[in-house]
């Protein structure tokens, strides 16, 4: 749906550009035909004298049929009217739809019986065609007056089945025709030529800057900025030399002020500017009647727009906040146009208020007609640019949501790796952020623009989403003995048997010798019960730090589980069994860490889920590398990461970025299982060596100890006792970044 709404946007941009009303008809159908996957389309006009309508343009694809617009064959069809003897007509679906402005969508023309399809069987039984689906859509101008009706027919799958038109269809169709029926509108009226005096050319000249406008408007993605540009061109348009924009709070009791600009007074507020407006909402209701007083506020409430000549002289509107503004800054608020800013839904978006028209002499004078009608245009398509960014910023929120939301999930599936997914993002932006403003090196001409930075972090978040596939056992395994449960505790039964069965044989060792009157290996069984005992405390508390797991288990270490794990004991069934069995010393042997390479494998394949999950989402085009960017994060340089093994030259840059993010927040983390944080220096200690060993850029190693990205990261994510004093000099394989004039003269 994102797609689909940027594409129709372009569209728009395109369309203005559009000298040629049969181009401009054309590109409008088949960019319809597209978004609504139709086999069939028709655009009728209204005529001129408003009674019929006439058929402009006709498309069926799986007929190969092609009428007017740029094909030279003009619809061989009359037009529908609108009216018989004197009274509306209502039998025909686009003559309906025309008659009452609305979107008519019928699943099934065959089985509706309110309408009259006799003609669309007629066409079906000649071409051996099939009408299911209809869709019509009204196009309306400036005064919300139908210039003319989309008909699309049949709308199809993937497949090339026959489907009703979705609600969501019908809504983006609805939306860019909201936007194509106004340049239909100035197109028409561009085509009407130019009058003996000259008033007309002046006209199309500003018909000509409402395209300008229009195009700004529809590739604007800034809000401000879109804001400033509605304001800033209505008042060009218009020759105003004041301006306020406000927008409808989300109570939708109030009108909100956006953007003010004076010119005569140098008063520039909202927007880009920087100077926050202070003043307080517009309500539209008092004491819950409406604030009709209020000029802004009823062009908002009765949807219409107001043309006061002279602001001292008008009835029935309370100015007296223009007077006090004008009895303070000196100025004389003279003419005021209100116009309301509405949606292709017809919902208010706001309100455009223009003050003190100017003549071709700076001489102030009321707004006239065309001034007007020029502002009720921009408003027009300024509401509708609006009202589709907010829907795509909605969409996008959307789509951040449940990114996030994933991440959550994984974060807290374990305990021990919580937060991970989302402090890594945060050291993604950093580097990426400081990589793009680097100005030397090797990096100085690589930059991430605005789409660039967004898909690295879309990329960050979702990089280990392949962990929803990881059981939880493997993840959650805090100690080397975990299983379902920590199976230390069976072996620490298993050391309280062989004490017990140390005493047992003791006593009865003892027992056996004072019947025999021997006095003295009672003492010598007592102190060698002792030193058992002894050794199996010590040992039961090595096995128990072996199972903590570390950074190293040396080879000693290891033999020595090993010969433990050759003591016998006695089970619940009385027989004999070896201390430990060959998975337990297996496991306990473990020299880094808390999982066998078996499990290391079957964690590292959440690195192949993540990439498989990624590349079946069908990710906009400017956000086509997300799956390569977050699946590349455990690559080396050299070919030994995984999952693929790729060198440096297949990984790109925001990859590369993502490893050391990846690699830094590990090992800095405060909840691994078998270790605690590293500090700073250790952190980049390990990173040092990891850079020696190729495995992470070692220019943006460079960038991230220069740039101090590490230290932002630390003040906000670490332990204080985490953040000691770093020597770049004694991080192993740094050097500082060299300036340009440095490598030449070198």
């Amino acid at each position: 749906m994102l797609q689909h709404i940027t594409n129709a946007n372009k569209t728009c941009a395109l369309l203005v550009e559009q000298q040629s009303m049969d181009a401009l008809l054309e590109q409008i159908l088949v960019t319809v035909q597209d978004l609504s996957m139709a086999d069939g389309a028709t655009l009728y006009l209204m005529t001129e004298s408003r009674d019929a309508l006439e058929f402009a343009i006709m498309r069926t694809r799986s007929l190969g049929l092609a009428y007017g617009g740029t094909t030279g064959t003009p619809p061989p069809y009359p037009n529908l009217s609108l009216y018989a003897n004197d009274k509306p007509t209502h039998h025909l679906i686009a003559v309906e739809c025309a008659h009452r402005g609305v979107t008519l969508n019928i699943a099934d023309a065959y089985k509706v019986d309110q309408l009259d399809f006799t003609g669309t069987r007629d066409f079906d039984e000649q071409n051996h065609y099939r009408t299911q689906s209809v869709l019509n859509i009204p196009l309306k101008g400036h005064h919300e007056e139908v210039v003319g009706v989309i008909q699309l027919i049949n709308a199809q799958t993937p497949e090339g089945n026959c489907v009703p038109f979705s609600a969501e269809v019908q809504a983006d169709v609805e939306r860019f025709a909201a936007q194509t029926a106004l340049l239909v509108a100035t197109q028409r009226i561009m085509q009407k030529g130019v009058d003996s005096d000259g008033a007309e050319l002046d006209f199309l000249t500003h018909i000509n800057k409402l395209n300008e406008i229009g195009i700004a408007l529809s590739s604007e993605k800034d809000t401000n900025r879109l804001l400033e540009k509605i304001l800033l061109g209505s008042k060009e348009l218009a020759n105003a030399d004041a301006g306020t924009l406000y927008r409808v709070n989300e109570a939708q009791d109030a009108l909100k002020f956006e953007i003010i600009r004076t010119d005569s007074l140098n008063i520039a507020m909202g927007g880009t500017t920087g100077v926050d407006i202070t003043f307080p909402n517009l309500p539209l209701y008092k004491e819950g009647k409406p604030n009709l007083q209020a000029i802004a506020a009823y062009a908002a409430i009765k949807g219409e727009a107001v043309n006061v000549p002279d602001a001292y002289q008008a009835d029935g509107f309370d100015f007296s906040g223009a007077r006090a503004f004008d009895k303070n800054t000196g100025y004389r608020t003279t003419s005021v146009l209100a116009v309301p800013m509405k949606n292709h839904e017809n919902e208010l978006i706001g309100v455009l208020q223009l003050i003190n028209a100017k003549d071709h002499t700076g001489k102030i004078v009321p707004f006239g007609s065309e001034g007007q009608q020029l502002a009720e245009s921009l408003a027009s398509q300024a509401a509708i640019a609006l009202t589709t960014q907010k829907l795509i910023n909605d969409l996008k929120l959307l789509f951040e949501a449940f990114i996030q939301a994933i991440a959550g999930a994984i974060d807290d599936k374990s305990p021990y790796t919580g937060g991970h997914c989302h402090r890594v993002p945060v050291l993604a932006e950093m580097l990426g952020k400081a990589t793009s403003d680097m100005d030397r090196g090797e990096f100085k001409d690589w930059t991430l623009n605005d789409e660039q930075m967004y898909e690295l972090k879309i990329a960050a978040w979702l990089h280990d989403c392949g962990k929803v596939t990881t059981p939880t056992e493997v993840v959650d395994k805090g100690t080397k003995l975990e299983t379902i449960y920590d199976r230390i505790h069976t072996v620490d039964t298993r050391f309280e048997v062989l004490k017990r069965d140390a005493k047992i044989r003791m006593l009865e060792g003892k027992l056996a010798a004072l019947e025999k009157g021997d006095t003295e290996t009672p003492f010598l069984l007592e102190e060698r019960y002792h030193s058992l005992i002894e050794q199996y405390d010590d040992d039961r508390e090595f096995i128990r730090k072996a199972n903590i797991g570390g950074e190293f288990m040396a080879e000693e270490a290891q033999q020595r589980v090993r010969q433990i794990g050759q003591y016998r004991y006695l089970d619940a069934d009385g027989e004999e069994q070896e201390f430990l069995s060959d998975n337990e010393v297996y496991n306990l042997n473990i020299p880094r860490g808390t999982i066998t390479p078996e499990e290391r494998e079957i964690i590292n394949s959440h690195v192949v889920a993540t990439i498989k999950m990624l590349s079946s989402i069908p990710f906009p085009k400017q956000m086509k590398d997300v799956p390569e960017i977050a699946g590349n994060h455990h690559e080396t340089l050299i070919g030994t990461g995984y999952p693929n093994k790729l060198t440096k030259d297949r990984l790109s840059v925001q990859a590369r970025i993502m490893a050391i993010a990846d690699v830094f927040e590990a090992l800095t983390a405060r909840d691994r299982p078998y270790k605690d944080g590293k500090t700073l220096s250790q952190a980049l200690k390990i990173l040092g060596f990891m850079k020696k060993d190729q495995h992470i850029d070692p220019e943006l190693f460079r960038i991230f100890i220069e740039s101090k990205i590490y230290l932002e990261y630390a003040q906000l994510y670490l332990d204080p006792k985490q953040i000691d004093e770093v020597d770049h000099t004694k991080i192993p394989g740094y050097e500082p970044i060299p300036n340009d004039n440095d490598a030449q003269s070198a």
